[in-house]
This record gives structure tokens, C-alpha cells and sequence, in this order.
């Protein structure tokens, strides 16, 4: 298949570029700007085009059979707004899929996607969830729990956090700890996209995550494991204690340890079954605790 990735050149649209182009498909890889990353090689074209406005996406899905959409933002800054990417970016990349007669797209969206507006992110990625469901475009969603790997957005900021404490501290963590995910590694998220493309259209919304119910404070001792040697005390801090710390690491920071959006994240659980991926796409997730050497390197 000809098959456009928007986000293609991102830490999940790199796994998927590299995944699919094995299996021989021809890509175009979609991005704002000129960033490196994805597939190499004459089977990967990159375009420019911005779902924001929408510009170029409709020429640049012109004889896609396919379209994957994995832009996103969990961070808010300017004009990338979770409006503007999450809903209006959904939203334009299904337009103009349907204009450019493209017959099936792939939407990866969140666990606990839901209309709360208490929760913008989450809020969000439902509305582009819906968005996609009026355009009318055959279509297949994904939601996902929180993606592992080199260059995530979220472990490798934890590890960064846990190795910038000093050791006669003790590690903080938000909350009670007891909430729950489900990580999952970017490699097998990029191979259920692909089978949810052979499959083709389901109109179905299909939850994805590893095969462990991790808690938050779990999630920490596994990686606090791989970057301090030492066992470390932990102290529980209050979310509502470190929620202006986050907006204002959020409002002067480029890349901040930890968002309000994230914080949101610790409200409820972000669980499927874990077996998910198993009984719906027929293959073992990898295991957060058995992949997590990746954290061990200086993260900035």
C-alpha cells in the first residue's frame, strides 16, 4: 500500500515508518517541518503540510491508499493547543483524507478519551475521535496507554527526574502512586497499527496497552532501578501541591519535566485488559520492566 503518516518523523511515526517500510509499503512521511527521523530510503517520501491549518495535507494524501494519524501534543505552547492539534488537526487530516478519496484512515488516540472538560488532553482526543466518526472516512482508533521507548515523552522524563534528585532526597512522588497504567512499547504499538491497516476499516474504537497493570509508584521503582544504584526513600507529595510548579515549568520551559496535562493523567486509571493486544491483534506485548534498560543512558 501507499500508506501517509502524519507525525511520521515523531518518536511513535519513526517506529511505524521503519515497521511498515519492512513490510514493503510505500510511505509518505508527513511532518511541519524539515525534522530527521522515519524510514530512509526511495520507499519514504517526505512532505511538508500542517494539520493545524490543514495546508497540503489533501495533496500530499493523493494516491494514499492509507492515512495514519499520530500528530499530537501533550504539552500546550502558542498555537499548538490540544483544540487545535488534538481536535482541529484530527479533525482536517479526516477532510481531507475524504477529499483525496483515501479509503481507509488509522487514528491513534488515548485511553480514557472522554468529553470531561476537567481534563483538556484526554477532552481533546476525544473530540478528534468524534470528529473523525462525522467526516464520514473509513476508519479504525486506537487508544492507546502511555508508550515507552528511546525518546518517549513521558519514562525518559521520569528517569531524567529521579537521576536530578540528590541521593540524601527522597524521591517524590505525585499523588498516592496507586494509579494505573498499562505501558506499552512503541514497537508493538507501530505493529498493531500495521495490522489494524491489513485489516482494513472496522469503525471500531480499540484499546491498546502492555500485559502489566502497573501503579504510578511501581512505574518508579522500575525505573529508578535502572538509573541510581542505590535503594531511595520516596515521599508522597499532594497533586494539587505540585500543580503550580507544572504550570509554570509548562509556561517558560521548552521541554518540561512535568506538564498539568500529565498531572491530569494521575486522575484515573489508564487501563484496558491486559491482554489486550493478544486476543485483539494476536501477538505478546513487550513488558515495561524487561525494556526499561533503554533509561539507563544521561537523558538532558
Amino acid at each position: 500500500m501507499r500508506i501517509a503518516i502524519t507525525g511520521g518523523t515523531g518518536f511513535i511515526g519513526s517506529h511505524l515508518a521503519s515497521h511498515l517500510a519492512e513490510q514493503g509499503h510505500e510511505l509518505v512521511l508527513i511532518a511541519r517541518g524539515a525534522r530527521a527521523g522515519g524510514a530512509a530510503g526511495p520507499a519514504a517520501t517526505r512532505v511538508t503540510a500542517d494539520v493545524v491549518s490543514g495546508s497540503g495535507l489533501a495533496a500530499a494524501f493523493a494516491g494514499c491508499d492509507a492515512v495514519v494519524n499520530l500528530v499530537a501534543v501533550i504539552v500546550e505552547r502558542r498555537g499548538q493547543t490540544f483544540d487545535a492539534v488534538n481536535r482541529q488537526g484530527a479533525a482536517n487530516v479526516a477532510r481531507a483524507a475524504v477529499e483525496a478519496g483515501v479509503a481507509h484512515l488509522v487514528q491513534l488516540s488515548a485511553i480514557g478519551a472522554d468529553p470531561d472538560p476537567r481534563f483538556g488532553y484526554l477532552a481533546s482526543k476525544w473530540l478528534g475521535e468524534q470528529a473523525i466518526r462525522i467526516s464520514g472516512i473509513p476508519h479504525t482508533i486506537l487508544q492507546s496507554s502511555l508508550v515507552f521507548g528511546p525518546g518517549d515523552g513521558f519514562f525518559v522524563k521520569l528517569a531524567r527526574l529521579i537521576r536530578r534528585t540528590p541521593p540524601f532526597f527522597p524521591l517524590p512522588i505525585a499523588g498516592d502512586g496507586r494509579t494505573l497504567f498499562q505501558p506499552i512499547a512503541a514497537q508493538d504499538v507501530a505493529r498493531c497499527i500495521a495490522i489494524a491497516l491489513e485489516r482494513g476499516p472496522s469503525s471500531r474504537v480499540l484499546a491498546i496497552g502492555g500485559p502489566d497493570h502497573l501503579s504510578y509508584e511501581q512505574i518508579v521503582d522500575i525505573i529508578r532501578r535502572q538509573v541510581v544504584s542505590l535503594p531511595r526513600m520516596k515521599v508522597h507529595v499532594p497533586v494539587p501541591a505540585i500543580r503550580p510548579v507544572a504550570a509554570l515549568m509548562a509556561a517558560v520551559m521548552r521541554d518540561p519535566l512535568v506538564t498539568p496535562a500529565q498531572l491530569d493523567l494521575l486522575g484515573h486509571d489508564n487501563i484496558t485488559v491486559p491482554g489486550a493486544v493478544a486476543a485483539g491483534f494476536g501477538f505478546e506485548p513487550q513488558r515495561f520492566a524487561d525494556q526499561a534498560g533503554y533509561l539507563r543512558g544521561r537523558s538532558r
